[in-house]
């Protein structure tokens, strides 16, 4: 699996799915920036979290590298910094005066070693130039006798999170270490106050409740998603592509076809692999028939039977036995705000629903948890047998929301959905009709 990176390159634009990514989340941003490389577009496909054990499943089986995971697109002084020479802290005055000479406004002092002991400024060599002594005694003095301490940070520090100390700072220019604490450059306040900011074209998603860890502060510079809108806005008009087919995989799937482009079959199992997890192997409602024309496209490309290996994809869900009941939970968690109202749907996908009796109670702990913590109004976990195509629901939130749920109450946290398998076209629909109504 690909190294992680905090540090993202303001060079590069990144094709990302949402966090806890599944397998249409890992497909689609690998297919598309193979696409946008294709066709012209520089890109490097990114995920925002680990692949679950689908799409891992699929990566192993096509023999295919996972994205590169990102863990935060947010400016960092790192991206602020540039290298600026130093001076050790016992040379002596003529060495830090060059360094302005050359157009330093602060001469860092470094040790042998790379650490930091402070900075000469300009207007401390301005002093001791005049000082009341002879010229030879002036020359003579080492740079750490006229030195300054000067605020010191972390490379990988988010800029957000020191706003309150840069305001106040009467300097200009702040010492960038690294994870170690030794010297890497200076960051000039006029960098900080315009930071590079990462460009993202985001897949699966166009919400930045759903996006990676601060999304907020990037460029979205283009959208391929096949869910309800809910996009940020963006300060140019950007590529932006919503299409109400079964998975963002079909949509990538079909731009390949369209330009008649040679495929890849490890990618193409990628792609098929997304579009037969999120239409339960072409039987959920969200199954359109261009995403069974795509399947069979990619199906051949991928040289695989399409319905064996959809059951075999599916299957390899770890279900709820292993788990912890966080993590089935949290894995295929998405988030939504329908008028006023803060709610989270997880779902998770199992063969047969005789484990979701076992692990109710600590389910509803977690859900109860979450509910707390996140501040929301409503949360639930919808289990879906993919065998049966059925689906119940258990939750926690407002008692006004739990009451006018239109679906058959089994007890006060868990309702019976029956046939309805699709979070996107069945369940969040059902939802945002009951919280417009129901107040």
């Amino acid at each position: 699996m690909k190294e992680r990176t905090d540090r993202w390159d303001p060079g590069v634009t990144y094709v990302i799915g949402h966090q806890r990514p599944d397998t249409d989340a890992i497909a689609s941003a690998l297919g598309y920036a193979w696409f946008l490389n294709q066709t012209g577009t520089p890109v490097t496909a990114a995920r925002a979290g680990q692949p679950g054990e689908q799409a891992l499943f699929a990566l192993n089986q096509f023999q295919v590298s996972p994205p590169l995971l990102l863990t935060g697109v947010a400016p960092t002084f790192g991206h602020c910094t540039r290298p600026q020479g130093a001076v050790l802290p016992n040379a002596s005055l003529p060495a830090a005066m060059a360094r302005v000479a050359e157009g330093d406004r602060v001469v860092p002092l470094v040790d042998e070693e790379g650490y930091p002991h402070g900075v000469v400024t300009s207007l401390a060599l301005a002093r001791a130039y005049t000082a009341p002594m002879n010229v030879t005694a002036m020359l003579a003095q080492t740079c750490s006798a006229i030195s300054e301490p000067s605020a010191i940070f972390n490379a990988s520090d988010r800029l957000s999170d020191h706003r309150v100390q840069l305001l106040r700072s009467e300097t200009d220019d702040f010492l960038v270490v690294s994870e170690t604490g030794r010297y890497v450059g200076v960051a000039t306040r006029s960098r900080i106050l315009q930071p590079p900011r990462a460009r993202l074209i985001l897949v699966d998603h166009n919400e930045l409740s759903q996006a990676v860890t601060d999304a907020e502060e990037a460029e979205i510079v283009g959208v391929l998603d096949h869910h309800r809108l809910g996009n940020p806005p963006t300060a140019m008009p950007i590529p932006f592509v919503v299409d109400p087919v079964g998975s963002t995989s079909s949509l990538v799937a079909e731009q390949c076809r369209n330009r008649s482009l040679e495929v890849p079959k490890g990618l193409a199992g990628m792609m098929l692999s997304g579009l037969l997890s999120d239409t339960l192997v072409l039987r959920s409602p969200t199954t359109t028939d261009r995403d069974r024309d795509i399947a069979l496209w990619l199906s051949q490309i991928a040289g695989v039977d399409l319905h064996e290996y959809g059951n075999d994809l599916l299957h390899a869900a770890p279900g709820m036995s292993q788990r912890k009941a966080d993590e089935i939970l949290d894995t295929d968690r998405k988030s939504y705000q329908i008028s006023d109202v803060a709610l989270s749907i997880g779902q998770v996908e199992v063969t047969g629903m005789e484990g979701l009796q076992q692990r109710k109670e600590e389910l509803l702990v977690v859900l109860q948890d979450r509910l707390e913590r996140e501040n929301l109004n409503f949360i639930a976990l919808m289990v879906t047998d993919v065998v049966t195509g059925t689906s119940h629901l258990l939750c926690k939130g407002d008692h006004w929301i739990l009451t006018q749920l239109p679906f058959t109450r089994l007890d006060d946290s868990e309702f019976d959905l029956e046939n309805m398998v699709s979070r996107k076209k069945q369940l969040v629909p059902t939802l945002h009709a009951v919280l417009e109504e129901g107040r």
